[in-house]
């Protein structure tokens, strides 16, 4: 009986025994971190294995049709198209369909070498890392099992929909809890203390707590005295986020506000989630919600995402300490500016669907602006209007290393199934294509994957043979009192953020006013994976019933527009529109075409979740 990790972008990294027998099962180990149990995404990968939807050959498509090709011809093809762009009108897009370590990160070697455009990776938290850096020099914070210890508050996460080993952490724990959330989500439903704020608010709500702590007299004095610089510059900024004003700009009722102040008086766990980085203000509202943990004295006691904290070096992986790439794109805006590229290539990825305005990457090919080239297991929006096709392995058919932005358990995944027909993995493609194009004897390409991944997880103490001898090892806690700042020290006045050129405190602009389009999680859906296991989800948005103006509703802005069925919900306030997951209109169209792709200031994170819309009946 093996053992293997859920490769899927999500908190939890489900750990698994892999049963054979007769068929091949996954059975959640009863030990933390997994539980016993885990969610349905994970229940249903194999079930992945034999999907209608699996590409099992190199497919190209011509004007007319679609046609079965040798692996020779599709990389000959694709080598050729390379060849003849300028390298930096060749852009790789990929992201963590995938979290393995040579299944992401080893691919972007080949395009590095050649000196071709990335994406700079921030669709998702760099927003939120790169803020809370700015004060701590870090952005790693708790451990998992702080949060059955010590009471929670959940901002900006739907922690019992997209977190459950957190949220049953929390639960058991029998500890208080709170939310923080634009909706009533699921979470906010079944906390002690639900705190709705208006969307791009946070940072004032977090800024209005640090203010009251500070009032009261209720930080740690000696902490701040030792470990942290810029406080009374803080204690000053501070002074105009009243109570008065807190209510003023986030809706938060006077007695809810006091009432989150007493709840930080407890020194809870916050766990910050990353849609916070997709919003107005978000980096911001990150940097001050961290900061209240500086208040407090508490330098473990916020968790955004621990990635970091192990030691694993992701730039070596990628081979930047060569070669780097010729231009960097922000992922909210490759979609705007799609007309630059000549040639496009995906892996672990569905752009199509899942980027702002990603649509205008499947027109592009359509009318032959670019060559789409996708390496994926499955039939997606972007392999369906790609030009070459080839098909890849699902995580349960290959050897790879998983970490966890969560738990501190490094696993060694060996494949549990042959892939099907021709599938190939990721290292193999891009060696192939490397010899192709001529750079197979670059130093970045000769060196084995497998030895690249050795030298990447020494940081962590482990070693590769160790790692495949033991499968699961759980790795040191980090130093919680090691501050790599400009001063070394917790900076509330940020000296990083103002050698940068950045603004050395949380800052709020207020948001607009109208509409705001936002996307909470689905419990089937992984972004935009499963829907060939659980069908396309509904077309359709949540209105408050004030705003509600029929069953089919226009939603537009300057990007475009999409047309969904409303369903009226109290669980949604005025003047916010929610659809859940990542889907499509009625008329097929990915509703992220009108979705905001306006980089944040600090890790460039597309502020998606505050897109503001228009509404009409259709």
């Amino acid at each position: 009986m093996g053992l293997l990790a859920c490769t899927r972008d999500c908190y939890d990294t489900c750990i698994f025994h892999v049963v054979r027998d007769g068929e091949i099962r996954l059975v959640p180990i009863n030990d933390f971190p997994t539980l016993g149990f885990t969610c349905a995404r994970g229940m249903a990968d194999v079930r992945r294995l034999n999907s209608p939807r699996r590409i099992k050959t190199p497919l190209l498509r011509g004007e007319r049709q679609v046609v079965e090709a040798s692996w020779g011809r599709a990389l000959g093809e694709l080598a050729a198209r390379i060849k003849e762009a300028d390298p930096q009108r060749v852009i790789h897009i990929d992201y963590d369909g995938n979290q393995g370590l040579l299944t992401w990160y080893y691919p972007a070697r080949l395009f590095n070498a050649l000196g071709t455009a990335s994406t700079d990776y921030s669709i998702c938290s760099a927003e939120g890392h790169e803020a809370i850096k700015l004060h701590w020099g870090r952005s790693y914070g708790a451990m998992p099992e702080e949060l059955g210890r010590r009471p929670v508050v959940f901002w900006a996460l739907d922690a019992s929909t997209s977190f459950i080993h957190g949220w049953a952490l929390a639960k058991r724990g029998r500890n208080p809890t709170a939310a923080v959330d634009v909706v009533w989500t699921r979470t906010m439903k079944a906390v002690d203390l639900p705190v709705l704020v208006r969307p791009g608010t946070d940072v004032v709500l977090a800024l209005g707590v640090a203010r009251e702590i500070i009032e009261r007299g209720a930080y740690d004095r000696e902490f701040v005295e030792k470990y942290t610089y810029g406080f009374h510059l803080f204690r000053e900024y501070v002074q105009k986020f009243t109570p008065q004003y807190v209510e003023d700009e986030t809706g938060v009722p006077r007695d809810i506000f006091y009432k989150l102040v007493d709840f930080y008086l407890r020194r809870p766990v916050t766990v910050i989630g990353f849609a916070i980085g997709r919003t107005e203000n978000g980096g911001d509202a990150a940097r001050a919600i961290s900061l209240i943990h500086a208040l407090l004295g508490d330098p473990a006691g916020f968790y955004y995402s621990n990635s970091g904290a192990w030691g694993i070096d992701f730039a070596y992986l990628r081979g930047l300490h060569v070669a780097k790439p010729s231009r960097v794109v922000p992922m909210g805006v490759v979609g705007g500016v799609i007309e630059e590229f000549r040639v496009v290539y995906v892996w672990n990825a569905n752009p199509v669907l899942t980027l702002p305005q990603g649509d205008r990457i499947a027109k592009a090919a359509e009318r032959g602006d670019i060559t789409l080239a996708v390496h994926a297991p499955l039939l997606d929006e972007t392999a369906e209007a790609a030009h070459i096709v080839l098909p890849a392995p699902l995580y349960l058919e290959k050897d790879d290393v998983i970490y966890s932005y969560w738990h501190n358990y490094l696993v060694y995944n060996a494949a549990a199934a042959e892939p099907p027909g021709d599938a190939r993995r990721e290292t193999w493609v891009v060696k192939k294509l490397a010899e192709l194009l001529g750079v197979g004897d670059h130093p970045l390409l000769l060196e084995d994957p497998w030895d690249a991944v050795d030298i990447a997880i020494r940081g962590t103490g482990v070693t590769l043979k160790e790692l495949r001898e033991r499968q699961l090892v759980k790795l040191k806690a980090p130093d919680y009192y090691k501050f790599p700042t400009a001063t070394g020290k917790v900076e509330f006045y940020s000296a990083t953020a103002e050698r940068r050129g950045l603004p050395p405190l949380p800052q709020y602009a207020p948001p607009r006013r109208g509409y705001v389009l936002t996307f909470p999680p689905h419990t089937l859906y992984t972004n935009s994976q499963f829907r060939d296991v659980y069908g396309e989800p509904e077309p359709a948005v949540l209105v408050n019933p004030s705003d509600y103006v029929g069953d089919c509703i226009v939603l537009y802005n300057e990007a475009g527009e999409v047309r969904v069925r409303a369903r009226p919900s109290p669980e949604v306030p005025r003047g916010v529109v929610a659809y859940l997951g990542i889907g499509k209109d009625l008329r097929g169209e990915p509703i992220n075409k009108i979705a905001r792709g306006e980089p944040g200031p600090y890790g460039g994170t597309p502020k998606l979740y505050t897109t503001y819309v228009q509404m009409r009946p259709c």
